[in-house]
């Protein structure tokens, strides 16, 4: 498993837009194996927004980045008007998830039913 970190800048007039952007990709970036995607801004007002992702592999990821479902994506107005920095991606070597604590709280808006994958 890989985790992959790319600070943004995300101008405050397209904060909504970005967010609602990132959750209507969602259900295209699952199906292309996505597990994760999470969305930090900092605590204190001035910073960069952190998003984290994680996959299952550097292949799955690669794949990703190659198919033109994530062109389309990146051709968006919204895509446009944030400034992106380089990708890292980090191995995952240890630690753990605590599955249950993190249903507990689902920060992303509720998706319909008819936008989940099959």
């Amino acid at each position: 498993m890989i985790v992959c970190l790319r600070t943004v800048a995300v101008p405050p007039e397209w904060r909504e837009r970005y967010l609602a952007w990132i959750a209507d990709g969602r259900v295209i970036r699952q199906q292309h194996g996505i597990l994760a995607e999470l969305v930090c801004e900092p605590a204190q007002p001035g910073g960069d927004t952190v998003v984290v992702t994680v996959w299952p592999s550097h292949e799955v990821f690669d794949a990703w980045i190659a198919t033109p479902y994530r062109d389309a994506l990146t051709a968006s107005e919204v895509h446009q008007a944030v400034s992106y920095r380089p990708i890292t991606r980090y191995e995952v070597t240890g630690g753990y998830l605590n599955l249950p604590g993190l249903t507990a709280c689902d920060p992303s808006p509720p998706q319909p039913d008819t936008q989940e994958p099959s």
